[in-house]
């Protein structure tokens, strides 16, 4: 006769009824299936190899599935659950052969379908550490697992933790919207003046790509009234060469893969004129994160086009008349010399062993050497042995025959000046027996591309490097690390108490607040690091030649205390703090920007669940190989307990 199993249903927890209360107003019991979950389970099951993976909510006499991969069912009784048991759980509840254990050994899913013999669950927290629900793995097999698995499942469930505590965010901004209708009626009129009135171009999109509401800049721009571009799409007036680049970047925002892009592209006015712009475009979401409409922000960028264009077809010009007039006065010198002479480029014939067989005056300007004295000399010699490294790879391609530009040169003997050099083949008969180089100096345009590129680079309000320049930045401190064993810290800071000073005393004094926050970042931290300023209230703090935990923690206790004094404002003083999340990275890490940034965020998650006005290290489980790294492991893990 076969020996009776017995099994054990979970008891209640202590606080069932506020838990219950949280889980049943997040609207996601009985919704359709989500991607942000069913990326999570899909992830698990493919991580963990096993057939079943599942995002599970507890309910009062249920647990209900917002996410399965390998289960046919959308839920089951909550007294046979498993994940009842793991909600007291603090961290991971791992039963590695269910028949060896008495809670679950004649449990009926462990008897019956669908047969479980191994069962790895992590409870999802909320904000204020109700646990709702788990996300676990499951096998018809016994197995174990190891400790760099069980860490990635617990991360896997962070995912998911912090998509729950947003919803959770997003309700408790639902209710203070309600309380603060009037408010939002006057922010929308204000909304609209700047709207209406700003000298750029601006439109609500929706997500088909119809104008909704345009203003009288926009149509200033596309020669179309507001009545006729509410009837059309971006796509109907948008050039069609350009129309492909612009669709795959919508595609992303839609995706989730990026928050905003910027794009110059070209419309077609009204009266069939194109016209250049430079265009932001932002996707508004609303509080479950689902896609609303895109808000778009033109810029006219005609005229400088215009100028970029008319200063190409001005260097090619210039190139076509100096190579026909080259090739029509080689049998004349002193005519090509007088011509030459004249013209505000290095011009010179170099034969196939490169050497110099003709110069202008410009050489005698830049190198101090008589033109005529160069003739037969070698170009290494005249240009130094490092600017000709460089070039050699573009002379032996002119000697195949190929005309070739070639960019941002520096001579030695004019170390503050940048060049733009051209080699055109010099064919006789059906070989090339040399070449030609015409040399033009574009140091102001240069300067004036630098310039704009450090605009772009900056955030206008505070004046701190944006978002792209941090992702610049990141990356090449994640090259340096992997590949040169430079260590970095990446420091994300979210401001705590900023939303009800900016509520309560409106944008203007809100964006007064942000600098000076701006400020005390700067003055806190060294010369050499890079804080920026993401969005909204968030800042990142990249320190470099950081290898410490120690030493990350004075960092993050040094902001604390320096956003945690008193602001002066107008209207009074503001209190502030700031959570934290700090993520490290050294040789032997490999990992990429994106990830350590995210590291950081939710690390900083973490610290304003714990209570805010404070810092979390985020987890390390690098494979380490050498006692150094093993070392540095123990101090992060050691650091974050």
């Amino acid at each position: 006769m076969q020996p009776v199993h017995e099994w054990h249903a979970a008891p209640l927890p202590a606080d069932e009824a506020k838990r219950l209360q949280l889980l049943r107003s997040l609207d996601l019991l009985d919704t359709a299936q989500e991607e942000v979950f069913d990326r999570v389970t899909r992830v698990v099951a493919e991580l963990l190899q096993v057939p079943i993976a599942l995002v599970s909510l507890v309910d009062e006499h249920r647990q209900w599935f917002k996410s399965r991969i390998g289960l046919d069912v959308c839920e089951t009784a909550r007294d046979v659950s498993f994940c009842a048991h793991a909600l007291h759980s603090g961290r991971l509840l791992l039963v590695e052969d269910t028949r060896d254990d008495p809670r679950f050994a004649g449990n009926p899913l462990v008897t019956g379908a669908p047969h479980i013999r191994f069962y790895a669950g992590v409870p999802l927290r909320s904000s204020d550490g109700l646990v709702l629900g788990t996300l676990c793995a499951i096998d018809t097999k016994p197995r174990t697992l190891s400790a760099s698995l069980q860490a990635s499942l617990c991360d896997l469930a962070a995912t998911v933790e912090r998509e729950i505590v947003q919803r959770e965010a997003a309700r408790e901004t639902r209710e203070l919207q309600e309380a603060d209708r009037r408010k939002l009626r006057l922010s929308e009129s204000r909304f609209h003046t700047i709207f209406q009135r700003t000298p750029t171009g601006k439109a609500i999109v929706d997500l088909s790509g119809r104008f909704v509401e345009v203003n009288p800049k926009l149509c200033e721009i596309t020669g179309y009234s507001a009545d006729e571009l509410v009837t059309m799409t971006f796509q109907q007036i948008t050039e069609e060469a350009d129309l492909p680049a612009d669709l795959q970047l919508v595609s992303e925002l839609l995706d989730g893969a990026r928050k905003t892009y910027t794009l110059e592209k070209r419309y077609r006015r009204r009266d069939g004129e194109p016209v250049w712009i430079e265009l932001s475009v932002a996707l508004i979401r609303d509080e479950r994160g689902l896609p609303l409409h895109f808000v778009s922000v033109m810029h006219d960028i005609t005229s400088r086009k215009h100028s970029e264009e008319m200063l190409r077809d001005y260097r090619q010009e210039l190139e076509r008349r100096v190579l026909e007039r080259t090739c029509e006065l080689t049998s004349s010198r002193t005519t090509l010399q007088t011509i030459t002479d004249n013209l505000p480029v290095l011009i010179a014939h170099v034969d196939a062993d490169l050497r110099y067989r003709f110069n202008n005056q410009m050489y005698r300007e830049v190198f101090g050497v008589e033109p005529a004295a160069l003739r037969g000399k070698y170009v290494l010699d005249t240009i130094g042995a490092a600017t000709f490294e460089r070039c050699l790879p573009y002379f032996r391609r002119v000697l195949a025959g190929e005309r070739v530009t070639h960019e941002d040169i520096v001579y030695e003997g004019a170390p503050g000046r940048i060049w733009n050099a051209t080699y055109i083949p010099e064919y006789r008969r059906d070989d090339v027996g040399g070449f030609y180089i015409m040399s033009q100096d574009i140091t102001e345009t240069k300067r004036r591309e630098n310039q704009m590129r450090s605009e772009v680079m900056l955030d206008a309000l505070t004046g701190l490097p944006n978002r792209r320049a941090l992702a610049e930045q990141l990356a090449l401190s994640v090259d340096a690390a992997r590949d040169e064993d430079v260590p970095f810290a990446l420091f994300f800071m979210d401001l705590d108490g900023f939303k009800s000073v900016n509520d309560q005393h409106g944008h203007d004094t809100g964006d007064a607040l942000l600098r000076q926050v701006a400020a005390r970042l700067k003055k806190t931290t060294r010369a050499g690091d890079l804080v920026c300023r993401l969005a909204g209230d968030e800042f990142v703090l990249l320190a470099r030649g950081i290898a410490s935990a120690s030493a990350c923690s004075r960092i993050a206790q040094d902001i604390c205390r320096a956003i945690g004094r008193p602001f002066e404002l107008g209207c009074g003083e503001a209190h502030l703090g700031t959570s934290v999340g700090i993520a490290m990275c050294a040789g032997g890490f490999d990992t990429s920007a994106e990830a350590i940034l995210a590291d950081a965020d939710r690390a900083m998650y973490e610290a304003k669940r714990k209570g805010r006005n404070g810092f979390r290290f985020a987890p390390v489980f690098a494979e380490a190989t050498t006692p150094a790294i093993d070392d540095y492991r123990h101090e992060i893990l050691t650091m974050r307990n």
